[in-house]
């Protein structure tokens, strides 16, 4: 039985070789050509068969590998390759004489003359000749008489030849296995190297268009728009096949200029701009400079750089909140705060990159400190520079101004604890075993607790629903809880009351401010850290208590450590406890689910129940001496020690990040980090490290420094307490603006 191929079921245009090859299995049994057969020999045919007849006296086996051509025309694919490579040759080749088979050097010949004459016609001249040649013969009843009157208007014997060689051709299968003669795409040039790019001469290319009308050159471009998409689809495909290299090199740039799409203008807002919010700081730059409407989109976008402050780490999300409030009063021109997000950002990275260039030499200011040569604690928030000392004062700046602003006197030991509030408030811890609260900007004192039985060591500020509270630890063993006085903060902007007595309570039963006593260390508690509710304190018994202070109860005890404990803080945000101890370990334990820190136990606190928990959920090693001093930013924990080292852990995982050695090799006595920036100090050093590329950038800037005390940073300042010459002196670095140092008078 014999099993005929699917009809293509476009008329005039070459059957594509992807549709060829799909029907390769039926094609194969009855599309053989008797080679010789004549292409010129073809009769009418009616509108039903898709192949014309034989004219009588010729061979009529049924040739499928003529296929029907675009404009009603039908003709061989190899042929009207032949015609159109042949140029003036195709003109002679229309006399009807019969075919006749090339030899192998006669096919040789033809072949040099089609590659080098491949463009003597262009394809737009080859559309016209079709169009003309389909409205000379409209009269005609079959589609076959097209053919025929196309290859019979010439005379010269040479032209039959070129019939023959083209019905030959496409009566045998391709090398690659087409039926028709089409070019497969295997068969397409792979690189346009070896093309030669020969064309035809200019003068004959205006001769072959010479006889051109206008009505000529509109006919084909109308032709063209009522084919459908699959017949143009396939129309470009056979025009493609007979392209060479060059030809081929130019049209995949044309096509890939119009396959290029804005994405970013024609997306929806929200999409082109969650695009561009994966994207760092130098790639959203780049993206400005593709074209103005990407810059407009980038530009106008106020979300996009809230996103770069924080994803750039410029601005934490939890301080969010009070950056607004400073960036008001800093662009007190724009009406609505979002549009001042760019040039904040922009002012922002310049500075970064200002602390990231080894060559830029910050303005250097030097102001006076305390009496005596050690500064224990310093603190630096808003535009206040706040220090204290064993000298029994406090004395505050102005970073901003770069000045000396006031001293707190009233302690009647060394200050060894403050911590800043907000507006002006300050809490101070001292040896002579009080805790004070002070007004900056009414410049005094304003409360007095008192009830430890030794030195204040720490202590730290936490709130929780709309009140603040004050948790101090001490040398007696115990934690002290006292809320603070919220009318404090209700003040005049003209209130200032120097001379103002503070209010004085010398017994804790007599103060209403006092919370409680939380009672369960049984050695000095050195280290306090909370958030809400909850505090974490640290004590050199070599454990960590966890309290409630709504409750007033322990929760948990955690024991694990060998040796006192330095440093500890609340990692709210991931409910974790992070302590750092003499024995040299830093320990993680999770308090979201306490069973993953190891065995634990129920145990009594002061008559209160509470669990112990032996172990816990991670433990970091790599130092090798005390480690006194730790600090959590998003995405790292550092820790700093004796041994001279400091190493950052990732703040999720625990893995370390990286790990860095004061040359002196002495005990890190201060440092303060974010995630871009890490700055330490330790005897006679002081250095200055980008985090992003893990380099030490600057160590040169304080080399007449003896000892550094105490360091803090923010945005382009960082403030230094320092000791020179057995007196302490506070350092104030600009790296908003280079230029020479100079030291301020008081």
């Amino acid at each position: 039985m014999s099993h005929h191929p699917a009809k293509y079921p476009l008329r005039g245009i070459p059957v594509p070789y992807r549709y060829t090859l799909a029907n390769y299995k039926n094609v194969l049994g009855n599309n053989s050509i008797e080679e010789g057969t004549s292409v010129t020999t073809r009769t009418h045919r009616d509108d039903s068969d898709p192949l014309a007849r034989e004219k009588p006296g010729q061979n009529s086996t049924k040739n499928r590998g003529t296929v029907p051509l675009a404009f009603g025309r039908h003709q061989p694919r190899e042929a009207a390759a032949n015609e159109r490579a042949s140029g003036g040759m195709l003109k002679r080749a229309r006399s009807g004489s019969t075919d006749e088979p090339l030899n192998k050097k006669q096919k040789m010949e033809f072949g040099a003359v089609k590659e080098t004459e491949s463009n003597a016609v262009s394809e737009r001249s080859q559309v016209l000749s079709t169009a003309q040649v389909s409205s000379k013969t409209n009269s005609s009843s079959s589609p076959s008489s097209n053919i025929t009157s196309a290859l019979n208007s010439g005379d010269d014997e040479d032209d039959s030849v070129v019939a023959s060689t083209a019905s030959s051709a496409m009566s045998r299968p391709t090398e690659h296995g087409s039926l028709d003669g089409s070019i497969p795409d295997e068969a397409l040039p792979l690189s346009p190297i070896a093309s030669s790019g020969a064309s035809t001469p200019e003068g004959k290319s205006l001769e072959d268009h010479s006889d051109n009308t206008e009505e000529d050159d509109k006919r084909p471009s109308s032709l063209i728009k009522c084919l459908n998409a699959l017949e143009l689809q396939n129309l470009a495909y056979s025009l493609v096949c007979q392209l060479n290299r060059s030809q081929l090199t130019d049209l995949n740039v044309l096509i890939k200029d119009n396959l290029r799409r804005d994405f970013i203008t024609s997306l929806p807002l929200e999409i082109s701009m969650k695009i561009l919010m994966n994207l760092p700081f130098t790639d959203i730059v780049h993206s400005s400079l593709v074209s103005r409407s990407w810059k407009k989109q980038i530009d106008d976008t106020p979300h996009l750089w809230r996103h770069l402050l924080i994803s750039e780490s410029l601005v934490t999300k939890e301080g969010f909140g009070d950056y607004l409030i400073n960036l008001r009063s800093s662009y007190p021109e724009v009406q609505n705060i979002e549009n001042a997000f760019k040039p904040d950002f922009l002012k922002n990275f310049r500075v970064l990159k200002n602390w990231y260039n080894i060559d830029f030499v910050p303005q250097r200011t030097t102001l006076r400190g305390h009496m005596t040569s050690v500064v224990t604690c310093l603190q630096y928030e808003d535009d206040y520079v706040i220090t204290g000392a064993d000298d029994k004062m406090i004395r505050v700046y102005n970073a901003k101004s770069k000045k000396f602003l006031l001293e707190l006197s009233g302690h009647e030991g060394g200050v060894w604890a403050l911590k800043y509030d907000c507006d002006g408030i300050i809490v101070s811890g001292s040896t002579d075993r009080s805790v004070r609260v002070w007004d900056i900007k009414r410049r005094c004192c304003t409360h007095v607790f008192k009830g430890h039985t030794s030195t204040v060591r720490c202590l730290d500020i936490v709130e929780y629903n709309g009140v603040k509270y004050i948790v101090t630890g001490s040398r007696d063993n115990t934690l002290h809880v006292w809320s603070l006085d919220r009318n404090i903060y209700n003040r005049r902007e003209d209130d200032t009351a120097p001379d103002r007595l503070p209010l004085v309570y010398d017994a804790p039963e007599d103060n209403p401010y006092f919370i409680g006593i939380l009672r369960g260390h049984l050695a000095s508690v050195r280290t306090v850290s909370g958030y809400g509710k909850i505090v974490i304190s640290g004590s050199y018994d070599n454990t960590l208590m966890v309290w409630d202070i709504m409750q007033m109860k322990c929760l948990y005890i955690l024991s694990g450590h060998s040796d006192r404990i330095y440093s500890t803080i609340y990692d709210h945000r991931r409910q974790r406890c992070i302590s750092a101890s003499m024995d040299s370990s830093i320990r993680i334990w999770d308090l979201k689910n306490i069973r993953k820190n190891g065995n634990c136990q129920p145990v009594s606190n002061s008559g209160i129940p509470c669990t112990r928990v032996c172990d816990s959920y991670k433990v970091l090693n790599g130092h090798t001496s005390l480690v006194g001093l730790l600090r959590l930013s998003n995405k790292f924990l550092l820790s700093a020690a004796a041994d001279g080292s400091l190493k950052g852990w990732d703040a999720d995982t625990y893995v370390r990040k990286f790990a860095y050695h004061h040359s002196n090799l002495g005990a890190i006595t201060t440092f303060f980090a974010n995630d871009n920036l890490l700055v330490s100090g330790s005897e006679g050093q002081f250095n200055i490290y980008n985090l992003r590329t893990g380099k030490l950038v600057h160590s040169d800037l304080l080399e007449d420094a003896e000892q550094i005390w105490s360091v803090n940073f923010k945005g382009q300042i960082l403030v230094a307490a320092v000791e020179r010459n057995n007196k302490s002196y506070i350092e104030i670095l600009d790296f908003g603006v280079s230029g020479s140092s100079s030291t301020a008078q008081e």
